[in-house]
């Protein structure tokens, strides 16, 4: 929801964007460690991922 939030759309296109990121794929490998980090700061890395993509 707060990337819904933060992008202005529903939750779940905000769902479709999340699954398709680097970060998602980070998240669901225990070894990154990204998991262990702030909902803000995954928040901004995945906002990070999304502007660069543009």
């Amino acid at each position: 929801m707060q990337l819904a939030d933060a992008l202005h759309i529903d939750a779940e296109r905000a769902l479709d964007l999340f699954y398709s990121t680097k970060v998602y794929q980070q998240l669901s490998n225990p070894k990154s460690g990204l998991q262990l980090m702030s909902d803000g700061y995954i928040q901004e890395e995945l906002l990070e991922e999304l502007r660069n993509a543009q």
